[in-house]
């Protein structure tokens, strides 16, 4: 009996050390992540990195992580070729089947998703025609607001209520209505100049944007896509 007691308690103490050694080494391996995520996306913070799932040495044996989630709190994103700097506030991503490299230099996950916030003053600033954009009060709409050049009549101060929707992988300004400002005979000149298009370029590889969705205090967005890098 007292042989099966020692067993029992050798056991206990190496199951112990087994999990104290794993969570040590999978603290360890998130802020490495997080240092790797920082310097490819020049954020100016590191980000939160959560690695799922347990026990982590045995998913670090086989470089395949059962899941990972990210959260950064501002990350700017541009097309690289001259296109308006966007910054994503909030920017929270869930990664499954992440194929990490030995020093976590790539990782791509099999699939993820995602979610990020664009305040109304950054989507305004990176928006074409100086267009001001602002909270429309009701589910989808925001209100939409410049100073157009037209012919005869010169410069005026013109608004109207707008939709917000995904289009080609960005997001789009369109079923104008309830434009002020000019005559409503004149209101179909400056339809396109209150509808302008953002091409959300820059996104983690692999993401897409699905959805956005205008609430009080800025843009939300879902993500999602297939063979994902927060690296790239």
């Amino acid at each position: 009996m007292r042989a099966m007691r020692r067993l029992i308690i050798a056991l206990l103490v190496l199951a112990c050390l087994f999990v104290a050694a794993d969570r040590v080494t999978v603290h360890i391996a998130e802020g490495q992540a997080a240092s790797k995520i920082q310097s490819s996306r020049n954020l100016a913070q590191k980000p939160d990195v959560t690695i799922e799932g347990f026990p982590f040495l045995t998913q670090l044996v086989s470089s395949k992580l059962d899941g990972v989630k990210v959260h950064a709190a501002n990350m700017v994103v541009n097309d690289g070729k001259g296109g308006p700097n966007v910054r994503l506030q909030d920017f929270r991503a869930d990664l499954k089947g992440v194929s990490v490299s030995s020093n976590y230099s790539s990782a791509v996950a099999d699939t993820a998703t995602g979610t990020a916030l664009i305040s109304y003053a950054d989507l305004s600033a990176a928006l074409p025609n100086h267009v001001t954009v602002a909270y429309g009060g009701s589910d989808g709409k925001v209100k939409v607001s410049g100073k157009v050049d037209l012919p005869i009549l010169g410069s005026q101060d013109v608004s109207g209520t707008a939709d917000v929707s995904v289009v080609n992988g960005g997001i789009s300004l369109g079923n104008l209505s309830g434009v002020t400002g000019v005559d409503p005979a004149v209101a179909d000149l400056v339809s396109s100049f209150l509808q302008p298009k953002l091409q959300l370029a820059g996104l983690p590889t692999g993401l897409k944007l699905d959805q956005v969705r205008p609430q009080q205090n800025g843009v939300s967005l879902t993500v999602s896509g297939t063979n994902v890098s927060l690296n790239g």
